[in-house]
């Protein structure tokens, strides 16, 4: 838990920084409510980084759903 929130702030620092030195700077991500993705994305390189947080999103919602069934950390022996 510790880990996630200082990767959380890290990010947050990362993205002060960057909106703080105006520069040529890209957005891109995707937020699931539910079933439904929202996705955004802005500047030249925003539909490529917001298609990267959707492959992202579903290989994550993938495994949680293994690992819910149980099909991930059983060993077969």
């Amino acid at each position: 838990m510790i880990v996630g929130l200082v990767i959380v702030l890290v990010g947050f620092g990362v993205l002060v920084l960057g909106a703080a030195s105006q520069g040529n700077a890209s957005t891109g991500g995707v937020i699931f409510i539910g079933p439904f993705p929202i996705v955004f994305g802005s500047g030249p390189s925003g539909p490529s980084l917001a298609l990267l947080s959707v492959i992202i999103g579903a290989v994550m919602l993938i495994l949680v759903v293994l690992w819910s069934w149980g099909a991930l950390g059983r060993r077969h022996d």
